[in-house]
């Protein structure tokens, strides 16, 4: 049975993390929050050697940028992923999103069990409905028309699409939606949809005021890019290396917003609690 958890670096859905896990009875060690925020009622813990030596460790998303710090926007001094190599204690279960795979290999050189949570199908379901929120308010502050009668395309449906098509229609936008199989084509006209294969998106991606890209590869290239309205609006969603010839948009003029890691920026209560209740799904299953 754990008793000790320590949230390192990351944003403020890893507070509101540790808030929820305090509020449950848990020892919470808080580090890599020393400037520019209020903590309201957590503690920091500047002693590393306690922190490191929790029995559970959570790190945030993306657990580092740059391969060499922990992700920690917050903190002063962030820790560095060889001090958190050096000092962890062996026994520690780590959670992060996004665990790079050289401190997923330095991880289990030495032993140590880890799980990326943002590899949980749970996490990523729960994760659309705010990343779809956060979509529809670029869309509103950016563009100077209304989503009621606007004619808008989403790329896509799987976990994202299926959410924010949904809450477009919802809206009174003429929603148009864009997949490759032909019963998710079936399944977008069922709900009320105009369906759109991929191979008609070329002829028909002219007629969009604002276009909501889910898929992770290159689907908008300079030859897509060329047919676009210039007054369109242009959202991609999708993680990296997103679904846009970014280069090209430049050059022709297109307005492309990538509106990356937007649970954490539109709702961090609600992404901290997601976050939150996955690891805890996680350790039911391992019987922790």
């Amino acid at each position: 049975m754990f008793e000790t958890i320590s949230v390192i670096g990351g944003d403020l859905r890893q507070l509101t993390l540790a808030r929820l896990l305090k509020d449950e009875g848990y020892h919470i060690f808080l580090y890599g929050f020393d400037k520019d925020i209020q903590l309201d009622g957590l503690e920091l813990e500047p002693d590393k050697d306690f922190v490191l030596s929790s029995d559970i460790i959570v790190l945030p998303v993306p657990v580092s940028f740059d391969g060499i710090a922990i992700n920690s926007p917050y903190a002063e001094t962030p820790m560095t992923i060889e001090e958190f190599l050096d000092g962890i204690n062996p026994s520690a279960m780590v959670f992060g999103g996004q665990i790079q795979p050289a401190l997923k290999h330095a991880l289990e050189e030495n032993g140590i069990a880890y799980r990326d949570y943002l590899k949980r199908e749970e996490l990523s379901i729960r994760n659309a409905v705010p990343t779809a929120e956060g979509a529809i308010e670029i869309a509103m502050s950016e563009t100077p028309i209304t989503i009621h009668g606007s004619k808008c395309l989403v790329t896509g449906y799987g976990k994202i699409g299926k959410i924010l098509s949904k809450m477009l229609c919802g809206l009174g936008a003429q929603t148009y939606v864009e997949a490759r199989k032909y019963a998710d084509l079936a399944m977008i006209e069922g709900h009320g949809y105009e369906s759109l294969a991929l191979g008609e998106l070329k002829n028909m991606i002219g007629e969009f005021d604002i276009i909501f890209n889910t898929i992770p590869s290159m689907i908008f290239d300079e030859t897509i890019l060329k047919k676009i309205k210039k007054d369109a609006l242009l959202i991609d969603l999708a993680s990296k290396p997103g679904g846009v010839d970014f280069e090209a948009a430049k050059q022709l003029g297109v307005r492309v917003i990538w509106a990356l890691s937007l649970p954490g920026k539109v709702a961090p209560t609600t992404s901290g609690a997601i976050i939150k209740d996955t690891i805890m799904n996680i350790l039911k299953e391992m019987e922790v």
